[in-house]
This record gives structure tokens, sequence and C-alpha cells, in this order.
């Protein structure tokens, strides 16, 4: 049984595209499918044996969980069972990971999700204003970074919401500044308008 839940998981490995840093040996008592679970946390960030054990243990506890929630439901995951269940997962991935290993694990679950959030309104401004391709990439840069690290912030402080919310437009100023200091226009928090603010000139572009 074990060498075939080792080779079942040497066949899944060789499908991902990111680092894979699953501990076969440490998981071999858990099922298959709870080990799936363990990787794809694993797939954006490193984490030790014990680490993987006990996220495993937490899979294992939440599935019980859900299974039971179905059960008196008469057969469907309501949407509030349904956030129960996701207050779990981050309940459990907060209680065993570092900070610096949660803040890598969501940086990686969002980045897809805030590139393209990035590339849209990026897109839709060059159109609509019809903008230079360096300001076109001020601008993705700058609401990729703000779609990517507020998420991660709201994950990590989901606690502090009111921190979190301090934090977050902080950020947003930040990089808004960037796309003004870089390009010479202003893109308003909702990346809906642009003000010229200065004639653009590729000569003075800050150095990154």
């Amino acid at each position: 049984m074990k060498k075939l839940f080792l080779l079942a998981f040497a066949i899944f490995l060789t499908s991902g595209v990111f680092a894979q840093t699953l501990d076969t040996e440490a998981l071999a008592a858990f099922p298959a499918s709870t080990a799936r679970d363990v990787y794809e946390v694993c797939r954006y960030v490193k984490l030790d044996a014990g680490q993987q054990r006990a996220l495993a243990a937490a899979f294992v506890k939440e599935d019980s969980c859900m299974l039971a929630m179905i059960h008196d439901a008469g057969g469907v995951l309501t949407v509030k069972d349904s956030r129960r269940i996701a207050r779990m997962r981050d309940s459990a991935l907060a209680g065993i990971m570092s900070q610096e290993q949660l803040e890598q694990y969501y940086r990686g679950v969002f980045d897809k999700e805030a590139d393209a959030e990035g590339i849209a309104i990026a897109d839709r401004l060059q159109k609509k204003y019809g903008l230079t391709d360096q300001n076109w990439k001020f601008i993705r840069v700058a609401f990729y970074k703000i779609g990517l690290d507020s998420r991660v912030i709201a994950k990590v402080m989901a606690d502090s919401p009111a921190k979190a919310k301090k934090k977050i437009e902080e950020l947003r100023q930040a990089q808004l500044a960037t796309i003004e200091a870089k390009g010479g226009i202003r893109v308003n928090p909702a990346g809906t308008t642009v003000t010229v603010i200065k004639p653009f000139d590729p000569n003075k572009l800050h150095r990154e």
C-alpha cells in the first residue's frame, strides 16, 4: 500500500510547474487525497515534515466536518457551512505556518489573479486615454502589486481588519504614487480615470 502511495504521488508530482517539496514518507499514513491537499500548499511554500503532517491532520478533520455538515443539510453544502470550512482552512494554515510562510503561500495563490487584474486595468486605461506602452507598464505593475499585496494583507491580518484596511490603503497610495512619479499621470484608486500631470519624458525615467 505504501509503495502504491509513493508511486501515485511520484506520477502526480511530475505534472507540477512549481517547486515540489512534498514529504511523501511523512504523509504515507494519510489518504492520497489528503496528501494531495498538502501538496497544493507545498507548491508555493516549503514546509518541514512536521508541518506537513500537521496540515494533513487538519485537512482530515476538515473533511470529516464537511461531510457531517453535508449529511445534516440533506446532501448539500450550504453557503454558511462553506464559509465555516473556509475559516477552518485559514485557521489551520495560520496555526501551522509562520508569518513569512503564510505570506509566501498567499502570494503564490493570488499571483495569477492579481496579474490578470493589473493587465485588465492597464489595457482599459490605455485604450480609453491612448497611453504610451511605458505608462501601460507602470499602471500594470502598480495595480498588480496592489492586487497581490492587498489580498495577502487581508488574509494574514484577518483578525485585525481595521489595521489591515489601513495598511492596504497605505500600499495603494504608495503604488499609485509610483505611476505619477514615473509616467507623469495620475490614476484614481479605482483604476478608472487618468489625469495628465506632466508630459511623459522617457529620458527621465526613474531607475528601478
